[in-house]
């Protein structure tokens, strides 16, 4: 009796079934291709979406800067607007003080010419040095180069007045600068100073010169100078040294004329006015007189003239025509 075995399919076989090989296949292709256009499509939106999403953050990041930044600016604007305000008061009050200081410097002169024509009415106030000077200046000899006889300047054959540039520097504003001019007294001065302290006319260097109009054509025969006295004195080098006094006539334009007399005012002599005689030789009638400063005792920034006297005699023949300015004297 024979046993029959179970039928298997082989390989070869299987191999001549080749339609239900090439279905499947073909369904796994096409899925394949489905689930990689889905992948792709994903993967398309995942990316928009976080280029969006990258895009409003900056966009919303852009939009605070912005914000920040507008109120940075309205904040530098106010603190501009403030800060030209204060600059604004600043120049108000700084102009303000300069005409102040021209006010005083005016008033100051005016007092210093009612001291000279008044001159008994604050002798009681006087330190000793001042006493002095007070005494000198209402001395009997006749002085007539004194503005309350009518004595006046030549301006433009006298030096300049000294003056000096000080910068401001406010604490608030370090960055802001300004310049104020700090001036003396004018020439007039030396023809009315009572000596008192700072009541002086400076001009720059060591070197200088005053022309003077006399209030008459005189024979000139002496000149004084007075200084403020050295145990006041803030700083003695000031002083004049070396001198000349020189004749003008009326036709003078310039600073040329006879040469009158040489001189040195001396700061360790213990008189602060010293009086300087003219030669005999070189008595002649002048109108006018020009005081010529060659040297100082040792500041080499500015020389202080305080008071200059000049003293001679007029002739009476002249009856009245040698009168250079009007006078009740």
């Amino acid at each position: 009796m024979s046993t029959r075995r179970p039928h298997q399919l082989s390989h070869d076989a299987r191999a001549t079934n080749p339609q239900s090989v090439g279905t499947l296949g073909r369904e796994a292709a096409i899925r394949w291709k489905s689930l990689k256009k889905k992948w792709f499509s994903t993967l398309v939106v995942a990316i928009g979406s976080i280029s969006l999403l990258t895009l409003t953050l900056k966009q919303t990041s852009l939009n605070e800067q912005n914000v920040l930044l507008d109120q940075r600016i309205r904040e530098l604007q106010e603190l501009g607007s403030k800060t030209a305000e204060k600059i604004e008061s600043l120049v108000d009050l700084s102009q303000a003080v300069v005409k102040r200081s021209e006010f005083e410097e005016a008033l100051f002169q005016v007092e210093i010419w009612m001291k000279m024509i008044s001159p008994e009415e604050n002798s009681s106030h006087l330190s000793p040095a001042d006493e002095e000077g007070k005494r000198w200046v209402v001395n009997s000899k006749q002085d007539f180069a004194s503005f309350s006889v009518g004595a006046s300047i030549v301006e433009h054959l006298t030096s300049t007045t000294w003056s000096s540039y000080r910068q401001i520097h406010p604490p608030d504003f370090p960055f802001y600068k300004k310049k104020h001019i700090v001036s003396g007294s004018p020439p007039l001065t030396a023809l009315a100073s009572d000596l008192r302290i700072g009541t002086c006319w400076p001009f720059h260097g060591t070197t200088g010169q005053i022309a003077i109009s006399l209030a008459r054509t005189i024979w000139v025969g002496g000149l004084t100078i007075g200084h403020v006295h050295r145990s006041l004195a803030y700083d003695i080098r000031t002083a004049p040294k070396e001198f000349e006094l020189w004749g003008l006539h009326h036709d003078s334009q310039e600073a040329e004329g006879d040469l009158l007399l040489k001189g040195t005012y001396d700061i360790d002599d213990s008189h602060n006015i010293q009086e300087f005689l003219v030669p005999k030789r070189n008595l002649h009638l002048y109108p006018r007189v020009l005081l010529k400063i060659k040297s100082n005792h040792g500041n080499p920034n500015l020389t202080c003239l305080y008071r200059v006297q000049v003293h001679g005699e007029y002739d009476d023949k002249l009856q009245g025509n040698g009168l250079n300015y009007a006078t009740l004297t």
